[in-house]
């Protein structure tokens, strides 16, 4: 039996968890819905997006500011510099996926409170590096994820230093460059669904998208823990900006964003505590995307764009919504065959 075979059989015979489980029906935003909501739209959007899309774009606005190197001496292709944004990538990894690591199940100050699973992260299971999931993941997250990460933005920050791709100034295009910030994160989503369908055709699974989907039960380290050839096909939304003029500063949050924030949304825990308990908390991870590592055949995108609900592969996180989709796996089975 293949790996993509065990890979696809639910986690759970039924939706109901066995830890945390938020509010179902989860809602996706409306902005596909016809006729148009956009006042609706955009309060779903804003309440996603904040505070964590701020959160990003000041951590971007910071990296660009202060942690790269000057356009002068990007304009000659150097090992040097290049190792200096590497080293810049994994520790702003670092920060935050260890950060999150140790709070949550080092320490485990939380304990199962808003954990999904009960289960811990594995520490005896060969299908991992070294028998041990968290060891794995941090492995494939800075060797190959950040190499990646790194690869792609300093062979664009080159391309902008020697003027070979259209750039625009803040100076004489805030508002142009502002409204890039936010169509950022709706460009991000939507490129990531299409190259998520990709990724779960049968060869591209096996082959690749394995990797991940071994993390049924994902960490903070999870999230960027690929193939290489996943990190290059999933980091692409970049080349984006070699075609529409933009700004270094939206390169670097558009890559920095989509690798760092998969520390959150892959964290395992709805809510993150302040404090005592019972006291404040923030948004944690995704349960949307939980859903997926679940079930695998569900929610390959994202709430900002939900291409899932367009296209019937949506799962909102109720008995209903898990009977389609068993219904429409069994149908797609019957029309290709048994996995073997």
């Amino acid at each position: 039996m293949s790996d993509r075979s065990r890979a696809v059989t639910p986690t759970h015979d039924s939706p109901a968890a066995e830890g945390y489980e938020p509010d179902v029906p989860i809602t996706v935003s409306p902005i596909l819905d016809w006729p148009p909501r956009p006042a609706a739209t955009l309060r779903h959007i804003s309440s996603m997006m904040l505070p964590q899309g701020l959160i990003w774009v000041g951590l971007a606005a910071a990296v660009w500011n202060f942690f790269t190197p000057s356009m002068q001496r990007m304009a000659t292709l150097s090992p040097r510099w290049i190792l200096e944004i590497y080293v810049r990538n994994v520790v702003l990894f670092t920060l935050v996926a260890g950060t999150l690591h140790t709070v949550l199940y080092v320490r485990r100050a939380q304990q199962q409170r808003y954990k999904y699973e009960r289960k811990w992260l594995s520490t005896a299971n060969r299908e991992f590096l070294w028998n041990n999931q968290t060891r794995d993941n941090v492995f494939w997250c800075l060797v190959s994820g950040c190499g990646v990460w790194t690869a792609y933005e300093s062979l664009t920050l080159w391309a902008y230093a020697n003027g070979w791709i259209p750039q625009v100034e803040w100076r004489s295009a805030w508002l142009y460059l502002s409204m890039l910030t936010v169509l950022t994160s709706l460009w991000s989503v939507t490129h990531f669904y299409c190259i998520h369908r990709v990724l779960h055709m049968r060869w591209v699974y096996d082959h690749v998208h394995y990797l991940h989907h071994r993390n049924v039960n994902p960490g903070p380290w999870s999230g960027l823990s690929m193939h290489p050839v996943e990190h290059m096909m999933y980091l692409s939304m970049f080349l984006l900006w070699w075609v529409v003029p933009a700004h270094p500063f939206i390169l670097i949050l558009t890559l920095s964003s989509n690798s760092v924030a998969t520390a959150v949304t892959h964290s395992g825990f709805e809510r993150y505590e302040i404090g005592k308990r019972r006291g404040p908390s923030m948004k944690g991870a995704d349960y949307f995307h939980h859903l997926h590592h679940r079930y695998f055949e569900c929610n390959y995108g994202n709430r900002p764009v939900p291409l899932d609900k367009l296209l019937g592969t949506f799962h909102d996180g109720t008995p209903e919504a898990h009977a389609r989709m068993r219904r429409r796996m069994k149908a797609r089975r019957g029309r290709t065959g048994p996995r073997t």
